[in-house]
């Protein structure tokens, strides 16, 4: 659990009580609406916007406008990702496009992204509103990018992997702290370095979401075991995983990758190669790297008014279970 200030704990509750308020009349609307926003996520992208953007200058209304505007954006790209990935559980309970289908996904899916685009624009700071759109744009190159990687299976570069991890994760972690330093009216430097921090952070973030996917066989972690590996998708551990395999182990992986249902045996066979342990070295120096280097960034904001909060934030990112 991240250790907050309770003046943060506070702002972080508002946004989650004003993403919830939806005044629109329109009874199926408010359903989905409510119904996505039922299950509360960690919000950390929010939180990370907070923290850059405290100030005894701003109000605090801003500050929680423009990370609830984070947050919506997120959970946009969440709802959207479930039908691509065809998911059927998200944050602990079934999807929307299970419990409704594609078609309403998709759409709740823009309509939440068009809340926040609205609430961009009552903030009215263009700076701000350029940068997230451009995260947004990014966010959505990443997706299409990772379905074409899809087909490439164990052709996989690291580089690809990393490329992905960024604008689909990293991407909204950096725009989150990078917008949160510009409302605070920070410097030049303060933000560039703030955005820095945002970007190694979920890109650590990521690596340690992917090495839950195969820990959740073994952990209560609210998602379902190998999440990742049946929907096809190559990710960290696999990718080191498949590096390290015999040619015959490499075949079962690749053989099993993108099927649906998966044999409790061949799901401990999947697991067992992912705790190789020159696999488990190799993924675990590659989170160390950008821990390192988020702590790096962090170090450089020592003076700021977040410091200790959000060191307890990147603390936790590495040694999170959910």
């Amino acid at each position: 659990m991240i250790v907050l200030k309770k003046s943060t704990q506070t702002e972080l509750d508002r946004v989650q009580a004003l993403i919830k308020k939806e005044l629109v009349s329109d009874k199926i609307i408010q359903e989905i609406y409510k119904y996505i926003f039922k299950a509360e996520g960690k919000k950390t992208r929010a939180l990370l916007c907070l923290l850059a953007s405290k100030s005894k200058e701003i109000k605090s209304k801003d500050r929680t406008n423009l990370a609830s505007i984070i947050e919506l954006l997120h959970t946009a790209t969440l709802v959207h990702d479930d039908v691509v990935d065809e998911s059927e559980i998200r944050r602990g309970t079934r999807s929307v496009n299970q419990v409704w289908t594609n078609s309403y996904s998709v759409l709740m899916g823009d309509f939440i992204y068009s809340k926040a685009f609205i609430l961009m624009v009552k903030l009215g700071i263009p700076s701000i509103l350029d940068e997230l759109a451009k995260a947004t744009n990014d966010i959505a190159r990443g997706e299409i990018i990772q379905l074409n990687l899809l087909e490439k299976k164990q052709h996989i570069q690291l580089q690809d992997l990393l490329k992905v991890s960024y604008l689909k994760t990293g991407r909204l972690f950096e725009a989150s702290s990078k917008t949160g330093a510009m409302l605070a009216n920070k410097s030049k430097e303060e933000i560039k370095i703030f955005g820095l921090l945002g970007k190694t952070l979920g890109t650590a973030f990521q690596i340690q979401d992917d090495i839950l996917d195969y820990k959740a066989i073994k952990l209560d972690t609210g998602k379902p075991a190998l999440k990742d590996f049946k929907e096809g998708k190559i990710t960290f551990p696999l990718y080191f995983a498949l590096q390290n395999s015999s040619v015959k182990d490499k075949k079962f992986l690749i053989d099993k990758l993108g099927q649906s249902k998966i044999s409790k045996k061949d799901q401990n066979k999947v697991y067992s190669l992912i705790q190789n342990e020159k696999t488990q070295k190799e993924i675990n120096a590659l989170l160390q790297k950008y821990s390192q280097e988020t702590l790096k960034h962090l170090h450089k904001l020592k003076h700021d008014a977040c410091y200790n909060e959000m060191l307890n934030l990147i603390n936790f990112s590495k040694i999170r279970k959910k």
